[in-house]
């Protein structure tokens, strides 16, 4: 079995290959704030293995976290490069392989299978990681629903908090995918049957966020990243939708737009707890899972977190920036809502980084804020970033403020569901060949100092 094949094989591949970067814990921990407790420990040292929880208590499941942490441990895990696997991510719009379909009975995902009464979601560990949260929440869960309109499957991760035993409360983005899939079938007084899947190889994960419109096909984007079909299997609500063979667990039933419940509070990955309030009704009719199954977790605001969404939403924007403005050199994302661009102002005016500007924060959802630097800045520096910033901008001249827009609903300063996003255009102006010159020593006095020699 390949290493890609599911969350176990990747998990096997690093326990052979990688063990430092993959630990099991057989000592007791609380699903309620435990885990979130040793991976905030483990970060605050610079580490951040895959996790595995083999005895917490109140469930007989393990639970299994920190999968999507580190770009690089992907790549490895199906033979590949760091960059390889960006431009893969880069690429796979271009190169979608359809998933293979396999009969149930030949999935592992329904060694067990629950239906009606004896659905019981209190067998999943009571996982909590903010401290804010009274109630346990699924977060490792990618939902697929049939999208009408486009003929196709959407996927897409969603949170989920325990209500009772057979329902949960689904927070989904206002305008994304999901929720206009949902309120489209409502007013055709239809609920929406969906499959939430947890327990993911992580390469699924980054392809369940790929970016683009509703005509993306997620299960697609997986195979071009794996490079060959994805094996999947018929939902138990609706054939129409798939899920993978593979998987660990899941959860299938239906969501009626009409009938909501209370939801939160819950920390956010913005690092913000976000209050109660009411959201959608997901009835669980279905529940399947692998023999021992293993519970995946997705930490908000924690590492893991982070680098699965950033990852696929800075291939996404390198792919349409630079298909729409010539110039664009890179793009970074520093912190939640952040987008830097560094740019090339021999290639680009003025005019044109104005353009680039206005456009990211029309079209970017997730963008509150985009700041545009040239070439000679590092992105990934706090000290060069900043600096361009204080030397390089008059306020009143570059900053662009776009108000009344339609905000995430995962941000505290929106007001009434909109925000306001700001662009600044961090470039020397006229040009950086016609701005002031920069401090620097002469090249060939820096050749010809040794500091061996000097220190010797």
């Amino acid at each position: 079995m390949s290493s890609h094949s599911d969350l176990r094989s990747f998990l096997a591949f690093l326990a052979e290959r990688h063990p430092r970067e993959f630990r099991v814990v057989k000592q007791s921990v609380s699903p309620r704030w435990g885990i979130s407790a040793v991976v905030e420990k483990l970060s605050q040292n610079l580490r951040n293995p895959v996790l595995q929880f083999d005895s917490v208590t109140g469930t007989d499941w393990s639970v299994v976290t920190n999968v999507c942490a580190s770009l690089s441990r992907i790549a490895r895990s199906i033979g590949i490069s760091t960059r390889d696997l960006e431009e893969r991510l880069e690429a796979m719009y271009h190169s979608p392989i359809s998933p293979h379909s396999v009969d149930n009975s030949e999935a592992p995902v329904r060694d067990v299978v629950l239906s009606g009464e004896e659905v019981d979601l209190s067998l999943l560990p009571d996982t909590r990681h903010s401290a804010v949260e009274q109630s346990p929440y699924v977060t490792g869960a990618a939902v697929v629903a049939w999208d009408h309109q486009q003929e196709n499957l959407n996927v897409s991760y969603h949170r989920m908090m325990v209500v009772d035993s057979k329902t949960l409360a689904i927070y989904m983005v206002e305008g994304g995918h999901l929720d206009r899939i949902v309120r489209e079938n409502a007013t055709r007084l239809e609920s929406t049957p969906v499959a939430a899947f947890v327990g993911a190889h992580p390469i699924w994960s980054l392809g369940v966020l790929a970016g683009g419109g509703r005509e993306v096909d997620e299960l697609s984007m997986i195979g071009s990243l794996l490079d060959a079909p994805l094996q999947v299997t018929p939902s138990l609500v609706d054939e129409r939708i798939l899920v993978p063979a593979r998987a660990e667990l899941c959860l299938e039933g239906m969501i009626n737009a009409e009938e909501l419940v209370d939801e939160g509070p819950y920390g956010e990955f913005a690092g913000y707890a976000m209050a109660v309030s009411k959201r959608p009704r997901f009835d669980v009719q279905y529940m399947s899972h692998r023999k021992k199954p293993l519970y995946q977790e997705i930490i908000a605001g924690h590492l893991e977190h982070l680098t699965m969404t950033g990852a696929t939403i800075l291939a996404d924007l390198n792919r349409k920036l630079t298909a729409e403005f010539d110039g664009v050199l890179e793009v970074h994302i520093p912190a939640a809502m952040t987008l830097f661009v560094r740019v090339d102002t021999a290639v680009m005016a003025q005019a044109d980084v104005q353009r680039l500007i206005e456009h990211v924060l029309e079209k970017e959802t997730y963008v509150k804020q985009v700041s545009c630097f040239d070439r000679d800045i590092d992105l990934k520096k706090l000290q060069s970033t900043q600096w361009a910033l204080a030397t390089r901008v008059q306020a009143d001249r570059d900053f662009t403020l776009v108000s009344g827009v339609a905000g995430t609903g995962m941000d505290p300063s929106e007001i009434n569901g909109t925000t306001t996003k700001l662009g600044i255009n961090a470039t020397a102006k006229p040009s950086l060949e016609a701005f002031a010159e920069k401090n620097s020593i002469p090249q060939d006095v820096l050749d010809t100092t040794d500091l061996k020699k000097l220190f010797e």
